[in-house]
């Protein structure tokens, strides 16, 4: 739909994602980096230096995909702006990284959490009655520029903290980040003026989440 309609300006609101699946971040990326495809590197990962010494840990790297939705060719200043908070981590900071080679990553927030690293999950298939799992962090993600010097998070273009008392539906435009997104790509403040509420944040549900903060890949090198 967005292609069709030929858009000229993409905002991915990332702030309360803390992470999830590899394949899922390469998906996405696959859609808004311009014009590439299974010849382009989205990432690369890194083992340690004991596996590394074996073949099949080495230049271990994830293409991005060919999509035909791709919009990326589609936007202005080859830009894409990004929403992000102290909350946002792991996948959602890997297509940050990973789009940056390929375009302008305009980043509108708070610093993001840090975590260049991913983790495989380990599970007892064979009983049923254990719940219990591993999921140890295995390697370090660059892109294909070799840059992964996130670990402290990435420092937003322009800082604009979310508060309890301003906080409102998703895509008002007097919604305070989107707001800011909207000012910085025409120059304009919408015209609705912020009303502070009697809110206050008691956390968010997200943050219980088992794997909260996780990048988890689903690969397997035999």
């Amino acid at each position: 739909k967005f292609k069709a309609e030929g858009i000229n300006h993409l905002i991915v609101d990332f702030r309360y994602n803390g992470g999830g699946f590899v394949s899922s971040a390469i998906n996405l990326a696959s859609l808004i980096a311009p014009g590439v495809s299974t010849n382009d590197i989205f990432l690369k990962r890194k083992f340690n230096s004991f596996l590394s010494r074996f073949d099949e840990f080495k230049n271990v790297n994830a293409k991005f995909l060919s999509k035909s939705q791709n919009l990326g060719n589609t936007l202005s200043g080859n830009r894409v702006y990004v929403l992000t908070s102290s909350r946002t981590a792991s996948a959602s900071e890997l297509i940050i990284n990973g789009l940056k080679p390929y375009m302008d990553v305009f980043i509108i927030g708070d610093v993001t959490t840090g975590k260049n690293v991913g983790s495989v999950p380990i599970e007892d298939e064979d009983n049923p009655q254990n719940s219990y799992g591993l999921l140890p962090i295995v390697f370090q993600s660059f892109n294909s520029q070799d840059k992964s010097d996130y670990s402290n998070g990435f420092t937003p273009n322009i800082t604009a903290k979310e508060t309890a008392e301003r906080l409102r539906q998703f895509g008002d435009v007097n919604e305070q980040l989107l707001r800011t997104a909207i000012t910085q790509i025409t120059g304009t403040p919408p015209s609705g003026r912020f009303e502070k509420l009697d809110r206050m944040d008691l956390g968010s549900t997200l943050d219980r989440k088992v794997r909260s903060g996780t990048m988890v890949e689903n690969f397997e090198i035999k």
